[in-house]
């Protein structure tokens, strides 16, 4: 696993959009912030051509949307690189995005979380390169960070690999109000990390996952080859990080089919599932009937109500190191060790 240099100051910041661009309140109020503030703690910012608006659901066509980002990661002068916003559409630049060059090419992060699940699952998967499941750049444009975004900051600039549960989430997004598109997370809900079994949990592994939704479209294409990356990889085991935005939770239900019969947790020592934002019981179907009818019998560990995904806070995880999880007394910790 190749692991790019983490941010210094006076480093160049890339921004793509490889899905949504920046269109409309509040985020272009919170991208323009967000600017601001990396610009006053030292960075430089490199926009990518197409960075705004929205049309027929993408920023811009899908070949020029892979094009930016392959320029983006192949300029010598960029240091790292963000998404500014997630989306619906981005599985389609995945066929103009050249793997084979970017598993040659000197490794530079990539963070983004929901549709960019599409690079930060495929880069490590086919070019054995670690990237960030993490906030999109827009997120940082809050007038003052919530205490998850200063860990991520942290993490990026090298500073922290470990991360420990937070006290609550927030459930309405006050951020669409008028005259408040730079304020902070609402958190009004307490925060509640539960097992299938009800025990402790200390888990190892190889670090590999992201939005459900994406990955069982890339299930079964080139674009999901598992197969070959846990094999290499099968002496570190694997710790699947899943989370689901659209899918209600019969639709999350046939998805983890999915990649179980395609026999995706294999060599598995534990999965760890985020707040989903449709968790709300369908025909009498639950989540936890989702969790336990098909991943009950892998007989692992499996954690949900995670800090990750859709609803903030946020952990930010780096896919494709090997994680040290652990859960005792409701309260869950996370580490990173940048293993090749």
């Amino acid at each position: 696993m190749r692991y790019a240099s983490f941010l210094k100051k006076q480093d160049t910041i890339g921004l793509v959009a490889p899905s949504f661009g920046v269109s409309g309140y509040p985020y272009q109020e919170r991208f323009e912030h967000a600017c601001k503030k990396f610009t006053n703690l030292g960075y430089k910012i490199k926009q990518s051509e197409c960075l705004y608006g929205i049309d027929k659901a993408a920023s811009a066509p899908s070949k020029v949307r892979a094009e930016q980002f392959m320029q983006m990661y192949l300029d010598l002068d960029t240091d790292f690189i963000i998404s500014v916003a997630g989306g619906e559409l981005m599985m389609s630049i995945l066929t103009y995005i050249d793997f084979d060059t970017l598993k040659y090419a000197k490794p530079k992060y990539f963070m983004g979380y929901s549709d960019n699940t599409n690079l930060v699952f495929t880069l490590p998967i086919l070019t054995d390169t670690a990237a960030i499941y993490g906030s999109n750049f827009g997120s940082f444009g809050m007038a003052n960070w919530d205490k998850s975004l200063q860990e991520c900051y942290d993490l990026i600039t090298g500073k922290r690999k470990e991360f420990s549960s937070y006290e609550q989430y927030e459930i309405n997004d006050l951020s669409h109000q008028e005259g408040k598109a730079l304020c902070g997370y609402n958190l009004e809900a307490k925060v509640e990390y539960k097992t299938l079994d009800g025990k402790d949990v200390d888990i190892k592994g190889r670090l590999v996952g992201g939005c459900l939704d994406i990955l069982v479209s890339l299930c079964g294409t080139k674009y999901g080859q598992v197969e070959k990356f846990i094999d290499k990889y099968q002496d570190d085991g694997f710790i699947w990080f899943l989370e689901a935005c659209d899918l209600n939770v019969l639709a999350q239900s046939r998805a983890l089919w999915q990649l179980r019969q395609a026999g995706w947790f294999k060599y598995c020592k534990g999965i760890l599932y985020g707040r989903a934002v449709h968790s709300d019981d369908c025909f009498g179907y639950t989540l936890v009937d989702a969790l336990k009818d098909n991943l009950a019998d892998l007989n692992i560990p499996i954690v949900y109500g995670c800090d990750f995904g859709h609803i903030p806070p946020s952990w930010t995880l780096i896919a494709g190191s090997v994680a040290h999880f652990t859960l005792q007394e409701d309260r869950a910790q996370i580490e990173f060790e940048l293993k090749q």
